[in-house]
């Protein structure tokens, strides 16, 4: 599977500022409600909170994949978030984050290629190379680039 279908140049943010988590999440969901004004700003950044209560989605290295499915998306998005400066996501090796893949999958029967993007992204960034790649992006451009090169 391909991510670049689920991806463009203005869903990827470099040097995007958060102060913490909650903060990211709230401009995070402004920058996507900005994409879709027809999503509930308030229902989207209540899923992303609920969905982190479960778990951290904050997976190693400096990397996390916050995902979740909303009812009003009708295609699966991916937005990638290269932040300014790490910040703590609760995550499970205790290490700040710095590169944010966000994704939001639509309500479907099944969750499959929803599932198979999270899969994906989670083999992609086991790779070193590829993750020191992308930390050295400067634009938008680059990252997706890089993506395109790796899928």
């Amino acid at each position: 599977m391909k991510l670049s279908p689920f991806l463009s140049e203005s869903k990827i943010f470099v040097d995007f500022e958060a102060k913490n988590k909650l903060n990211f999440f709230s401009r995070c969901v402004d920058a996507i409600v900005k994409d879709h004004p027809e999503f509930d700003r308030e229902e989207v950044l209540d899923l992303f909170l609920k969905r982190e209560e479960t778990m951290s989605t904050g997976i190693g290295k400096g990397i996390a994949i916050p995902h979740i499915v909303y009812s009003k998306c009708k295609n699966h998005e991916i937005y990638v978030f290269k932040l300014k400066n790490p910040i703590d996501f609760n995550a499970l090796d205790g290490k700040p984050v710095s590169l944010l893949f966000v994704v939001i999958g639509n309500e479907a029967k099944s969750n499959l290629i929803h599932l198979q993007i999270l899969a994906k992204l989670a083999r992609l960034l086991k790779k070193s190379d590829f993750v020191s790649k992308l930390l050295s992006c400067k634009t938008n451009k680059e990252i997706l680039e890089i993506i395109k090169e790796y899928e």
